[in-house]
């Protein structure tokens, strides 16, 4: 991969880049604690790579020049929630919407962060990873007991830490094949160190509640196994895949939780089959009722927030009660269908639905299309993200949550930056 030239002629200064990669690396840090203290940092970021503008514009010449397909999907997808604003209610919700369209201004910002600062990919891969085996021991003190943690979906039963069991499959699920490839090249000592974290997060995730982290994890590690490990081997990677998989049924079936996870699973998704709507999964009914909002709105949706209210009022309908839902569960169906491309489609409708997937599809295409041997990490993080991002948007609202959504952004800024030893001058 060549680099394209400093089409702006100048440094940046010293003090700007070194300002901006703090504020990004503290970001980083807090990450998985702290969302006021990380997007206080990720703030000053966004400023100070705004201010002395050489670092965005450099960064946006390399989006726009040599990743103008996944750029295009990015620019629609912020379009329509902006667009999307126009026919749906303008309230608090619109203005959050559109508000956390910032975080994509992360891509051209670490691109051209990195290009300036040649060692902060290296420093970043080693911050979020101190952070995230922070929060690792977190979770394990979380489960034994030690500590009490609130958060959403996070408790003793279901120890996930702050990230709670929604991201936490697909944050560890990503950083786990990122530990595995980096390992690959590193001395004895880096390298025992990062097949011990990979474990580690592995065991954490499985023993988490969030059944999109399964698959998401599953999905990264055989990236791995098939692109990095055994690019060739054929054999290797059956018997690596077969391994894999074996291992993981045995822990589902002796582990209990998780077990009873997947059956509840199974079950929910049987009694649907067999027309029982009291016995299925909710996320089905849930997906049952985002429908009914789009087929009221078939064309354009109900708006960037217009989602809240459309479903409430779905939900009122004497037809609806088939659904056989308690008074207790009608509150989580308001916020979302937790499915991020249902989502899409009854708030944009089909043009909407078609941005986010044009934008997915060049996610991944733009990953596996790289050098998978002298961009070897570039391309993992890439194609992981964007595989990431459409599994656990099958079940969860993958770019519209905090953690899965700006974590996904980071890495696919990092993936789209340019490696020191790539680096042509």
């Amino acid at each position: 991969m060549i680099t394209p030239p400093n089409l702006l002629h100048k440094e940046v200064p010293a003090l700007a880049t070194k300002l901006a990669s703090f504020f990004l690396l503290a970001g980083l840090l807090l990450f998985p604690y702290a969302i006021a203290g990380s997007n206080f940092f990720f703030a000053l970021l966004v400023i100070t790579a705004l201010l002395y503008h050489r670092i965005f514009k450099q960064g946006w010449f390399i989006c726009w020049h040599h990743y103008r397909h996944i750029t295009v999907g990015i620019l629609l997808l912020i379009g329509f929630n902006f667009i999307g604003s126009l026919w749906g209610p303008l309230d608090s919700l619109a203005i959050h919407k559109m508000g956390k369209q910032i975080l994509w201004l992360f891509i051209p910002i670490i691109i051209g962060l990195t290009y300036y600062n040649t060692s902060l990919r290296k420093h970043a891969f080693i911050v979020i990873s101190l952070s995230l085996f922070g929060h690792l021991v977190l979770t394990t003190l979380q489960y034994n007991g030690v500590i009490a943690i609130q958060a959403l979906g996070s408790s003793e039963l279901d120890a996930s830490g702050f990230i709670g069991h929604l991201s936490l499959g697909f944050i560890y699920g990503i950083w786990a094949g990122a530990l595995i490839v980096a390992a690959q090249d590193s001395p004895k000592l880096w390298k025992f160190i990062c097949y011990t974290l990979a474990i580690y997060a592995l065991i954490t995730v499985f023993m988490a509640h969030g059944r999109s982290g399964y698959i998401t994890t599953i999905a990264c590690l055989s990236i791995v196994l098939f692109k990095v490990t055994f690019p060739k081997q054929w054999k290797q990677k059956f018997i690596a895949f077969s391994l894999l998989m074996l291992a993981i049924t045995f822990f589902t079936l002796s582990y209990q939780p998780v077990k009873d996870k997947v059956v509840k699973t199974m079950d929910g998704v049987s009694a649907l089959a067999d027309g029982n709507w009291e016995q299925a999964d909710i996320r089905l009914k849930i997906w049952a009722v985002s429908l009914e909002v789009w087929k009221e709105n078939p064309y354009f949706g109900v708006g960037t927030a217009g989602y809240p209210d459309a479903a409430k009022k779905v939900l009122q309908r004497p037809e609806m009660n088939y659904l056989k839902l308690r008074a207790d569960e009608k509150d989580v169906f308001y916020g979302h269908p937790h499915h991020e491309f249902l989502f899409a489609l009854s708030r944009w409708g089909p043009l909407g639905l078609l941005a986010l997937i044009y934008l997915c599809y060049q996610w991944v295409k733009t990953g596996w299309k790289k050098d998978w041997q002298a961009d070897t990490m570039n391309a993992y993080l890439v194609t992981g993200s964007g595989v990431s991002v459409i599994l656990h948007g099958l079940t969860e609202p993958s770019l519209n949550t905090h953690f899965s959504t700006l974590f996904a952004i980071v890495v696919l800024g990092f993936g789209l930056s340019i490696s020191h030893k790539n680096k042509q001058s």
